[in-house]
């Protein structure tokens, strides 16, 4: 009984982690450049069976201790890309994250290309983090200034304006495929020794962004999964239960 009211407690738990990666999921199914959280289920030790006090006819016969959950792994496929019709709207077609320079100077890399011009004319995200732009002159990217005029970037990441070349938007990945940290707000910073690799081939859309690669049928499905698997596990502590009180009833007799 102990047993059985322990693996059905491991079960809850697990499920409930799950629940919780789930939840964030589709709470952020809709944010710019999101990538979703995934975790499985994995089994505890096992233990023998072949005790004196257990009748088996098998010496390998083991029984479970309880599940756990995996640590949540971050999937990087590519999500929709969607029409926006704003110039400094940029879309990823392929691998790589654009880099750009948070207010606290650290650099950190995204696939949510919802840019705009600040108040100095530099390209920004919507909490003001930079976007890394190499220019040709050697300008630094805090002291471009890109507005009142034409602007139009490549495919290739080159970054015309008023029908000049200026420079060029390169594209990141990591050495590693668990190299990245989410930090908040779709961006991610680089584990201690990670390395990151100028990407080759990926295109750059403009006036388009990328939504997340949450799929919301995908979710509800998963969802419905673990709260019968949450509701099983809890009759089993409930049988647990029932079976002590009988035992006891007995005992007091």
């Amino acid at each position: 009984m102990y047993n059985l009211a322990h693996i059905s407690k491991t079960g809850m738990q697990a499920t409930q982690i799950r629940l919780d990666v789930i939840s964030n999921n589709m709470v952020n199914a809709q944010t710019t450049g999101y990538k979703k959280l995934e975790n499985s289920f994995v089994d505890t030790y096992t233990e023998t069976l072949d005790k004196r006090p257990y009748p088996n006819n098998r010496e390998d016969n083991v029984s479970g201790t309880g599940v756990k959950t995996s640590e949540a792994v971050r999937r990087y496929n590519q999500g929709s890309i969607k029409q926006t019709g704003i110039s400094t709207n940029l879309a990823i077609d392929g691998n790589g994250f654009f880099s750009v320079t948070t207010s606290t100077g650290q650099t950190a890399y995204t696939r949510n290309g919802e840019f705009k011009l600040d108040a100095n004319g530099r390209l920004v995200d919507d909490n003001g983090n930079l976007l890394q732009v190499t220019y040709d002159d050697g300008t630094a990217p805090q002291d471009a200034n890109l507005s009142n005029g034409d602007l139009s970037i490549g495919r290739n990441g080159e970054v015309v304006f008023n029908g000049e070349k200026i420079g060029r938007i390169n594209l990141y990945e990591p050495q590693g495929t668990n190299d990245l940290i989410s930090s908040g707000d779709s961006l991610f910073v680089t584990k201690e020794g990670a390395t990151m690799n100028v990407v080759e081939g990926s295109k750059i859309y403009q006036g388009h962004i990328e939504m997340s690669n949450v799929k919301m049928e995908q979710e509800m499905t998963n969802l419905i999964l673990a709260q019968r698997a949450f509701q099983f596990n809890a009759k089993g502590i409930k049988a647990a239960d029932e079976m002590w009180s009988i035992a006891n009833n007995l005992q007091s007799r």
